[in-house]
């Protein structure tokens, strides 16, 4: 009995402890519930009546408030303390908010939000940016050292550096350019994993096959191992376009990306991807003419749909154009094609602005001294581009007491528009030329028979020659010789070009011509001066038109000026041909090229001539861009002859070529030499200065002289040469159809001689 009893009071014991365990476990229960839940079940629908934040240390509660919609006063929701919470949790300043507590109050409950403050910002680091200075980063960003971290300004901050990213070049490659952040909690050191881009693999180049793709991408930024980007591509294209530039090439479609198929966003790598073409003509289009036809302008120009645009290509059209005479200005654009899918093709747009090409001259002038034509009256018109054609005309009118000229010429730059007639040009003239010069006359001795000869009778009248017989000699004072010219015929070229810079020509002139020496009263011409119709230059035989004998006293002989008869008209019949090199940029004011020609005129009997000579020219221009906006030219002439020219025909040095002097030379064979340095003036190059030097000379070719009794060769068989040095001015009045109005002071030999002329001297 004893023994029962025991075991039931340990059972009942046991019972006891189980009892207080389970109490002790429900209050713990009960308490961890209070803990999460904020009381009991039987708190809801209770008047809340304080509401606080605990756990921010620097995060302001009334920040923290401001975000929560229960209120002290208002009954408690249990729905909005969980919206509550929420909402402090998207203020973005906590690593954790836990579920509020609520406390049970007298009046009602007390509400206390619980959170977890992020670290505290002491030092933002990138890594990754090898592109975009670390300092640009930060000043994009708001978070900043100091402050809380808050993860909804870090997210703008990073849409910030996307965004930059973007702008710069580096958009389209990746979901987000901050691939890592790491924020130590212990130290509040934010550091930041940058990827700018992905990294090139592979580059490849494809499109016009004109120039060979591994030439290209040797010129490219891009290789393999650098970061791609779009400033990338805009140096690769801009590289492209200088490489190209030195092919004379212009570059056309030039775009560089990423190949989508290629992307390993976990390796950062891609491969880049280039189309590269050169430009081509899709079309030409004309702007700006309103009289000049299209087809004028359109076959000047090389540059023709489908071709390959080149800049000396667009250098060159824009020359011809310019050269025309017919434009005070000429442009060109290039616009897309009509072809949207080929970016390539552009279409070229020329627009000019038309000047006068017309010229009305109506003017008196004087010319005096010996050699001058005295009042002259003068009429003409000229037209280089009738009806916007392009062929040009002029007819001009001169009379006066010692001149009556009528001329007319007509030309024809291209005889047709096909092909073939394009690469011809004709041109024409007619004139009709009547002049009278009056020509100082110089002593000359009694003749003596030349050695062996009949002694001559002394003439009745005062010997005289229109011919110094020595060096230094004067003339006579108060009478004059007259020289009395004629000629009248026309002419006709017919030209072909080989190519845009050589062209050649044949010719044929056909004219009447008459000269003629009247002595003054009460002298004698004993030099028979009517075969050779030169000032200053000795006559070509001795004969004394009394006896036709010969004598050792008469000047010079010059086999190579030919006779003239002096009382009837003669042929003068001559076929050239010619082959010109012109490379100029600018026919009217040049900066750089060459103009090189070949001359030569044949006439003989068999051509109906009464003369039987040739006349050779060789001529050289050079031009350079010097100094800034300068220019200096080089110009060389040679003239030749063989047989016995005309005198119309003889080669002639004067103020154009040597601006000091008012005299001109004349001979049979001409050298030249002129040097020029132009110089801007003016912005728009329309008033230049200039500084030059010239030296030129002639010589008749073959001249002897009696030296006693014996028949030597005279010092005018030799070259007698001129040089002069000075400066001008040039002006460019495109309103009155003029390029160049040319005003030089030289000084030479003999002094100071101002000139004034149209056109440059080369």
């Amino acid at each position: 009995m004893r023994v029962g009893q025991t075991r039931s009071e340990e059972g009942a014991c046991r019972m006891q402890s189980r009892a207080k365990r389970a109490v002790v476990a429900f209050v713990i229960l009960a308490l961890v519930a209070a803990l999460f839940t904020g009381g009991p079940a039987t708190a809801a629908g209770s008047t809340v009546v304080a509401v606080s934040v605990t756990g921010n240390a620097h995060v302001p509660s009334e920040k923290i408030l401001a975000a929560v919609q229960t209120k002290a006063g208002e009954p408690l929701d249990q729905k909005q303390l969980t919206a509550d919470n929420q909402a402090i949790s998207q203020l973005g300043y906590f690593t954790d908010v836990l579920p509020p507590l609520v406390t049970q109050r007298p009046t009602g409950v007390a509400i206390t939000f619980r959170v977890v403050e992020n670290p505290v910002i002491t030092k933002i680091v990138f890594d990754g940016n090898a592109h975009v200075p670390s300092d640009t980063l930060l000043a994009l960003m708001d978070t900043a050292p100091g402050q809380v971290f808050n993860e909804n300004t870090f997210h703008e901050d990073v849409l910030k550096i996307n965004s930059y990213y973007d702008k710069i070049g580096y958009g389209g490659q990746l979901p987000t350019h901050v691939k890592n952040l790491n924020l130590d909690s212990k130290t509040g050191q934010l550091a930041l994993t940058v990827q700018e881009g992905l990294v090139v693999k592979q580059v490849s180049v494809t499109g016009d096959t004109v120039v060979p793709a591994p030439l290209i991408a040797s010129k490219l930024e891009t290789k393999p191992g650098v970061t791609w980007s779009q400033e990338l591509e805009t140096q690769d294209c801009d590289a492209v376009s200088k490489y190209f530039d030195s092919l004379d090439l212009e570059r056309g479609f030039c775009q560089g990306g990423i190949d989508p198929a290629t992307v390993d966003l976990t390796a950062g790598t891609a491969d880049v991807k280039y189309e590269v073409d050169v430009a081509r003509v899709a079309a030409v289009e004309i702007t700006g003419n309103t009289k000049t036809r299209d087809y004028v302008i359109r076959r000047e120009l090389r540059l023709r749909p489908g071709m390959i645009i080149t800049q000396s290509g667009l250098r060159r059209d824009y020359e011809r154009l310019n050269n025309t005479g017919f434009f005070s200005k000429v442009d060109v654009t290039a616009k897309p094609g009509p072809d949207t899918t080929k970016p390539q093709d552009v279409t070229l747009v020329w627009k000019v602005a038309e000047e006068r090409t017309g010229q009305a001259v109506a003017g008196v002038g004087y010319s005096g001294g010996a050699n001058g034509e005295g009042l002259v009256g003068n009429i003409g018109y000229s037209q280089n581009n009738i009806n916007g054609t392009g062929n040009g005309a002029s007819v001009q009118f001169q009379r006066g007491a010692r001149l009556s000229l009528i001329s007319a010429s007509l030309t024809m730059p291209y005889l047709g528009g096909s092909p073939k007639l394009e690469k011809y040009s004709f041109g024409a003239s007619v004139f009709n030329n009547v002049q009278t010069n009056l020509y100082p006359v110089y002593a000359v001795a009694n003749p003596t028979p030349a050695p062996g000869g009949t002694p001559l009778p002394i003439p009745t009248s005062t010997p005289v020659s229109i011919y110094q017989q020595y060096a230094g000699q004067g003339a006579v004072g108060g009478p004059v010789a007259n020289y009395d010219s004629r000629t009248a015929g026309f002419s006709f070229q017919l030209g072909r070009r080989f190519t845009d810079y050589v062209r050649g020509s044949v010719g044929l002139n056909l004219q009447r011509v008459f000269a003629s020496f009247t002595a003054p009263l009460g002298y004698t011409l004993i030099n028979n001066p009517t075969i050779l119709s030169l000032p200053t230059t000795p006559n070509q035989s001795n004969i004394l038109p009394s006896t036709g004998t010969t004598t050792s006293i008469y000047a010079n002989t010059i086999p190579s000026i030919a006779a003239v008869s002096g009382t009837r008209p003669e042929n003068l019949h001559s076929v050239t041909l010619g082959l010109v090199q012109d490379t100029r940029d600018d026919v009217f004011n040049p900066r750089a090229g060459w103009n090189n020609s070949v001359s030569l005129e044949v006439s003989n009997k068999s051509l109906g001539s009464d003369f039987d000579y040739t006349k050779t020219i060789l001529d050289t221009k050079r031009f350079w861009p010097v100094l800034h906006g300068a220019t200096f030219g080089l110009h060389g002439q040679y003239g030749t002859s063989s047989g016995a020219i005309p005198p119309s025909a003889v080669y002639m040095l004067g103020e154009q070529e040597l601006s000091a002097y008012t005299d001109v030379f004349y001979g049979t064979d001409l050298l030249l030499g002129q040097a020029e340095l132009r110089f801007p003036l003016s912005h728009e190059r329309k008033v230049m200065g200039a500084l030059f030097a010239e030296s030129g000379g002639v010589r008749l070719r073959g001249a002897q002289q009696y030296v006693g009794n014996s028949l030597v060769l005279s010092p005018l068989a030799n070259y007698q040469f001129h040089s002069d040095v000075g400066f001008g001015v040039r002006f460019d009045l495109p309103q009155l159809g003029l390029h160049t109005i040319r005003l030089d002071f030289a000084v030479g030999q003999s002094g100071g001689h101002m000139s004034f002329a149209i056109g440059q001297k080369f």
